[in-house]
C-alpha cells in the first residue's frame, strides 16, 4: 500500500476515530461506547428512540492474529468464516470491501471494511436503516472521517 496509515494511537480508544461533530453530522449525538471487551477495540453509537446504528472496529487484533488488513477479509472468506466478500468503492483512496456472514445490505445493514494498511483494516458497520443506499452510504461517510483522523493523527 502506498500510504499506509498507522492508527496505534487509537487502539486504547476507537471511540476517538470518530469525531463528535462527524458523528453528529450523520445524526448521532450522543457519545459513542468503547467496546474493549474484544481483541479489536470497537466503539458503537445510537439515536435514542430511533433503530439506526453505528460501529466501527479497528482490526488490530486481527493484525496481531496475522489475519489484518482486507487480506485477512479475504483469507477468512477462503476459510468459511465469512460467506459475504465484495469489492467496495474506493474512499478517500483506500480500498474497501463489503462483508459478513451474509448480504444484509437490503435490509438496511452495511459492513464495510477499509485497507488503511497492508495489514489493517478498519470496519464501519451501520444497522437498522431503510436501506441499502442509507446504509451504506453511511458507512462510506464514516469511513471518510476515520481516514482524514488517522491522516491527522
Amino acid at each position: 500500500m502506498t500510504n499506509p496509515l498507522d492508527a496505534s494511537a487509537f487502539v486504547g480508544d476507537a471511540c476517538k476515530l470518530l469525531p463528535a461533530g462527524a458523528a453528529a453530522e450523520l445524526g448521532f449525538t450522543e457519545p459513542g461506547e468503547a467496546k474493549n471487551d474484544t481483541s479489536n477495540p470497537a466503539c458503537s453509537w445510537g439515536i435514542r428512540g430511533k433503530a439506526e446504528s453505528l460501529q466501527i472496529i479497528l482490526g488490530s487484533g486481527n493484525r496481531e492474529k496475522g489475519m489484518g488488513g482486507l487480506t485477512g477479509l479475504h483469507k477468512a472468506k477462503e476459510a468459511g468464516q465469512l460467506k459475504f466478500l465484495e469489492p467496495g468503492p474506493d474512499v478517500d483512496g483506500y480500498p474497501t470491501v463489503y462483508y459478513g456472514l451474509q448480504d444484509r445490505r437490503a435490509r438496511g445493514n452495511c459492513d464495510l471494511s477499509v485497507g488503511v494498511a497492508d495489514d489493517l483494516a478498519i470496519s464501519a458497520q451501520a444497522e437498522g436503516y431503510e436501506n441499502e443506499q442509507d446504509s451504506c452510504g453511511t458507512a462510506q461517510k464514516v469511513a471518510s472521517a476515520l481516514i482524514k483522523t488517522l491522516k491527522g493523527a
